[in-house]
């Protein structure tokens, strides 16, 4: 099946259709955890952007790939 490219409408940020509380419902937080300790790719120190959030927001880029991410 072919997918049909989308686009946002013009001045809408990704960050304005999608927020992160829709992907941590789909997809629990204790699940990225789990599977981050089980790859061995957790947070080693505290950092701004923990690895729990760079995969979700890993998760939106590819659901909004034909999107500018800026």
């Amino acid at each position: 099946m072919v997918r049909k490219a989308t686009r946002l409408p013009n001045g809408t940020r990704i960050s304005d259709q999608v927020s992160l509380g829709v992907l941590t419902a789909t997809v629990p937080a204790a699940l990225v955890d789990a599977v981050l300790a089980e790859t061995g790719r957790q947070s080693q120190r505290r950092r701004q952007l923990p690895a729990r959030l760079v995969v979700y927001y890993v998760m939106a880029l590819a659901l909004y790939a034909q999107s500018s991410y800026g």
